[in-house]
């Protein structure tokens, strides 16, 4: 999986948990969709967006009514699929 960081301080490593967290969440929710906001409150990292989609872990839904920029994604199958096969070889 490639991931591709806007965020100088974060290494590629950090960049590949936050994507990883980022996607559990969509685990929860029967539509899968993915939260616009980290823990702390902030954006999710735009870096990790793009490489879920370009990943094909995670697709656009649609765009926010409030913020056009923002755009809502869900978890793809196949994300779903990685993450639970990640859960089961730990």
């Amino acid at each position: 999986m490639t991931i591709y960081s806007n965020r100088a301080d974060m290494s590629a490593r950090e960049t590949e948990l936050e994507l990883r967290n980022w996607l559990r969440g969509g685990l929860d929710r029967e539509d899968g969709r993915l939260a616009i906001f980290d823990m702390f409150g902030e954006p999710v990292n735009k870096a990790v967006v793009k490489s879920a989609i370009a990943s094909g872990l995670a697709e656009p839904w649609f765009s926010s009514p409030m913020r056009p920029q923002w755009t809502v994604c869900r978890l793809t199958p196949k994300g779903r699929d990685v993450l639970i096969r990640s859960a089961h070889t730990r």
